[in-house]
């Protein structure tokens, strides 16, 4: 018994631990610096009067849809097979797998977009974990958001609150880097979307289905606890810029959200190339990625999706990936990186 509650701290910490690396879950990546550059900071004032006045229309997309098409990346007669996904998505979608799954049929290995992590089955750690991160939800010195954020950007924050979030008590005294990422999921909620990438837990549970092999390299992480220590020693300043991000995403882009939603389910690639967003990832990144071990750690995870379909490429016939349309398009993207390299494209 102590065992399976020690493996069940581990496994609640840890997952809490990649949820504080990113305001987006699992290292969700966000919009790109060109995009950052271009989007508009809103007036305070009346961001605020907006996120108040503002109905919530919940996004309804029901049914079955495919989605895109996929990419298909050749080198001699290897070839790789690239699946796009957007968060969030709508949470009454229900994704129409039946290519996949044919697809599935001739495939040797399936490359999840992230990697798996490791921190060891110690239980001692696990315990650790658990502890540390209890003790770094909060804002210390029992102060709450109110008396730690610009007034501004407060008004702002509460007027979001009471839009999407009106009873939940336990916002205010979030630090503002996980306050940040609660309002997310609760406005995501209100809008009908899900941050949860159910196409890729479907895809991996087909590929288990049809005994394909699952890329399961994991990502081992040394030092779980002083990642943890160095994500709490973050400044303040960084977690309100961060905040301040996800407030002005909430305030301007739950529109487009739902549209690249939309346009996802429809398999309209030209209008996900067309709609660029807010980038708050770079600023929750950043409030956390102040020391060399988050750092490292980072961008250890982004490469690692790379060297695993260039594997797969070499030694399979047949490989399929899955991985984010931020990652995958624009001109700096992991498609045009694959033909840098001198990989055959061909794609939606």
């Amino acid at each position: 018994m102590p065992l399976k509650i020690g493996v069940g701290r581990r496994a609640a910490a840890w997952a809490a631990v990649l949820g504080a690396l990113a305001i987006l879950p699992g290292f969700g990546p966000g919009a790109s610096a060109e995009q950052q550059a271009t989007a508009n900071t809103p007036d305070p004032t009346a961001a605020a009067a907006a996120a108040q006045e503002a109905p919530t229309e919940e996004i309804v997309i029901t049914g079955e849809h495919e989605g895109p098409r996929l990419w298909k990346v050749r080198k001699g007669d290897h070839v790789l097979w690239i699946l796009g996904t957007v968060t969030p998505l709508p949470k009454k979608m229900i994704w129409q797998s039946a290519a996949v799954e044919t697809l599935l049929q001739q495939t040797q290995e399936v490359v999840p977009s992230w990697p798996a992590f490791g921190i060891g089955a110690n239980p001692f750690t696990a315990l650790r974990l658990y502890i540390q991160w209890r003790r770094m939800q909060k804002i210390p010195d029992r102060m709450n958001l109110q008396e730690v954020l610009p007034p501004p950007l407060y008004a702002r924050f509460s007027a979001l609150k009471a839009r999407y979030a009106p009873r939940d008590n336990k916002l205010n005294e979030l630090r503002p880097m996980l306050a940040a990422q609660r309002l997310l999921e609760e406005a995501l909620d209100a809008s009908g979307l899900t941050m949860h990438n159910e196409v890729q837990q479907t895809v991996l549970k087909l590929a288990r289905k049809q005994d394909v092999r699952i890329q399961r390299n994991k990502l081992k992480v040394e030092d779980p606890v002083d990642v943890l220590k160095d994500v709490n020693a973050a400044p303040r300043s960084g977690e309100i810029e961060c905040l301040e991000a996800v407030v002005a995403r909430l305030e301007t882009d739950l529109g487009p959200m739902q549209a690249r939603a939309r346009a996802w389910a429809l398999g309209d690639v030209d209008t996900l190339r067309k709609l660029n967003h807010p980038d708050d990832y770079t600023a929750c990144l950043a409030a956390v990625s102040t020391s060399e071990r988050v750092r490292s750690l980072v961008t250890r995870a982004q490469n690692n999706w790379m060297i695993a379909v260039e594997d797969g490429l070499a030694r399979n016939q047949s490989t399929l990936a899955v991985q984010s349309m931020d990652l995958l398009l624009g001109d700096h993207g992991t498609l045009a990186t694959l033909r840098e390299k001198g990989y055959v494209v061909e794609g939606p």
